[in-house]
């Protein structure tokens, strides 16, 4: 073959045409993180749900390898673009079986062979093949692999709506397409390397939209209105920031300037009218004509600067090493579902979904065959910015601390410069502990991509009194998602966006917690994370160390206590106590291999020799401060922790009546 050569093919051709895949050396190890892998689950049970007739996954560059075995029918190709998402597929494979088992492995005459090989790599080509066998399989060269299987088997066991695997591995094997773009053995590779990667990023999805908006206000007003939106577009840093430094405008004024008659006496900044007006005179001022040294020495009027402006130790301290835990298209339908619960007008005051890759189709259907004229549309512009500011300074941002990524809130405040100057700079403090921990743990319990809960608090913060931001999150916390699901969760939410206190029936703890599986593994992982939050209230309530240090960090394996196959006999509890919640922790994937089949005494001391006061498991701090775990000690914690859940939801519900009645 001496030509380029694309064929669109499904995971079915992969199978039939007997192809296997080689991950060659110079390629990186696998990298994809919790995120990128449930933004493509996502993607593919969202098709799956509408049963599209197909689902377009990218492209994929290979170049086919000589095979020295001249019966062998097979082809082998070695991945050069695209062995992400093609090894994801292989790992989502493994987790749901089914008609993608003969796309995961091939039986041969010398045993079972994975369709995908890492070269020269034989440690992970061995996790692979431990897999196929279904072995357990833990290496620390394979480390990130494994973590992402404990993504998509968490993504499976806490699916809002319950997947059936056999239709759905269907529609992956036979739906999935994706086109396979074969390279002449000829070519140099260093040449192709180097297109890949100088490669010209296409236009977004957003941009796009910004531009259809844009036609539809007054050329007069346009470059106003499309410098908010530019600085709200960065999600990367702080949007006050992104606006000083794109046009120069005199932020600080605006944070100091209280809005009247507003009781709340909010910033101007935080309020897009006076932004635009901002932006509007800092235009006029920028397009006054060039003045001659004669004509400025004649002019009565003084030339001064203003020493108000920020200087440039903006940088001094200021931790601006920060990224958003959602897009800025997921913040546009944020925004476009608050807008359309404020217009009742519209045909569709409610979006069906969030998606990042429909963001066109979303505002198309939903709001722009309205034909929205010029008076709407910059309303939406002001509201986008009105709640970016506010997602800014309420809602967590992943902040780097000494190379540690942290969930945290930073506030603005005026810093004292040389000169008399003063400036604006973000905390270098988390604003608000309890409020980043409650919104971290939603964040890691809920779907990743779309974190429907940001509506109706963002709505909350836009209208309300921020002092009670934190009673209300958790309100809409208990009753949103400890209620039984009646809907899908976006309807669901749009409750609150038309009552902010809706209320649903809280379930008894007991119920949650004393559900039963037939392995605790599929455990919903939304109630380790809620407990978790509870604890450390109680522990904070008690000014106890241990709440000082601790963070909600993402975790991915349910850890059993007593394990299910423990070395030593006496270890053993009855089957009934095993699975239950009471025996469970929720730990990162390296705890869990660190604690193995060990019975409770090695598991304790291990667990006060390497965490213990490090705030990694609340839950099973409360676990190890007993001297052994029996029948009794397992009943015990377990009634202890569903008695704290039930407590803690007494406690906002009574302080939420006591709010409506003020």
């Amino acid at each position: 073959m001496s030509k380029f050569e694309s064929d669109l093919i499904t995971l079915d051709d992969v199978i039939k045409k007997q192809y296997f895949f080689n991950i060659p050396i110079y390629q990186r190890l696998y990298v994809w993180g919790k995120e990128q892998i449930h933004s493509l689950l996502d993607d593919i049970v969202t098709a799956w749900q509408e049963d599209k007739n197909e689902f377009y996954l990218g492209g994929t560059l290979v170049i086919e390898r000589t095979l020295h075995d001249t019966a062998d029918t097979s082809k082998l190709y070695d991945l050069i673009d695209g062995q992400q998402r093609f090894t994801t597929l292989w790992l989502i494979s493994v987790v749901l079986g089914e008609q993608l088992t003969e796309y995961r492995q091939v039986q041969t005459e010398q045993g079972v062979r994975p369709r995908i090989n890492f070269a020269i790599r034989p440690q992970v080509t061995e996790f692979f093949e431990k897999l196929c066998r279904e072995e357990k399989a833990s290496l620390p060269q394979a480390k990130q692999l494994e973590d992402a299987l404990q993504y998509i088997k968490s993504y499976f066991d806490n699916a809002e709506v319950k997947v059936d695997k056999v239709t759905l591995t269907d529609f992956i094997r036979t739906k999935v397409q994706l086109i396979l773009t074969k390279v002449p053995k000829e070519t140099d590779l260093n040449k192709l390397f180097e297109v890949i990667n100088n490669r010209g990023v296409q236009l977004q999805h957003h941009e796009i939209l910004k531009a259809k908006l844009l036609e539809s206000i007054d050329s007069k007003k346009r470059e106003a209105y499309a410098q908010l939106w530019d600085a709200c577009s960065d999600m990367n840093g702080y949007v006050e920031r992104h606006l000083h430094d794109a046009t120069q405008v005199n932020t600080l004024a605006l944070y100091e300037s209280k809005i009247e008659p507003d009781v709340y006496q909010r910033e101007q900044l935080s309020n897009a009218k006076y932004v635009i007006k901002s932006l509007k005179q800092n235009k006029q001022h920028i397009q006054t004509k060039p003045m001659s040294l004669a004509a400025i020495l004649k002019n009565k009027n003084s030339f001064t600067s203003n020493d108000s402006e920020p200087e440039d130790e903006l940088d001094n301290g200021l931790p601006d090493r920060v990224s958003s835990i959602i897009t800025f298209s997921m913040l546009l339908q944020h925004t476009l579902r608050i807008y359309l619960q404020k217009n009742k007008k519209i045909e569709h005051n409610d979006i069906s979904k969030i998606s990042d890759k429909d963001l066109l189709q979303i505002f198309k259907l939903h709001w722009l065959k309205e034909q929205p004229n010029s008076k709407q549309v910059e309303s939406f512009f002001r509201l986008l910015w009105d709640v970016r500011y506010q997602f800014d300074k309420h809602i967590i941002k992943w902040v780097l601390v000494e190379e540690d990524k942290q969930l945290a809130i930073r506030r603005l405040r005026v810093i004292p410069g040389k000169k008399n100057t003063r400036y604006l700079q973000r905390e270098t403090t988390d604003a608000s502990p309890s409020l980043s921990l409650l919104q971290s743990m939603l964040y890691h319990s809920q779907q990743m991509t779309t974190q429907y809960w940001l509506t109706p608090l963002l709505k909350f913060l836009l209208e309300n009194n921020e002092k009670n931001v934190l009673h209300y999150l958790q309100h809409l916390d208990n009753h949103l998602l400890c209620s039984e699901a009646d809907a899908p969760l976006i309807e669901r939410t749009h409750r609150y966006l038309v009552d902010c206190w809706h209320t649903e029936k809280v379930l008894n703890a007991a119920k949650s917690l004393n559900q039963s599986y037939d392995n605790g593994t599929q455990y919903p992982h939304y109630w380790f994370y809620k407990l978790e939050y509870v604890l450390y209230l109680k522990l904070k309530a008690k000014k106890n160390n241990l709440a000082d240090n601790f963070r909600m960090t993402a975790k991915n394996s349910v850890e059993h206590v007593t394990p299910q196959n423990p070395r030593i006999p006496q270890d053993t509890i009855p089957a009934d106590l095993l699975h239950t919640f009471g025996n469970l922790a929720l730990v990162t994937g390296s705890i869990n291999s660190e604690m193995t089949d060990d019975g409770f005494t090695i598991k304790k001391a291990k667990f006060e020799e390497r965490h213990k006061g490090k705030g990694v498991s609340l839950k099973l701090e409360d676990i190890y401060s007993n001297k052994q775990w029996k029948k009794d000690e397992i009943k015990d914690h377990h009634q202890k922790m569903i008695s704290d859940f039930n407590l803690y939801i007494k406690t906002v519900n009574d302080k939420t009546t006591e709010l409506l009645n003020e």
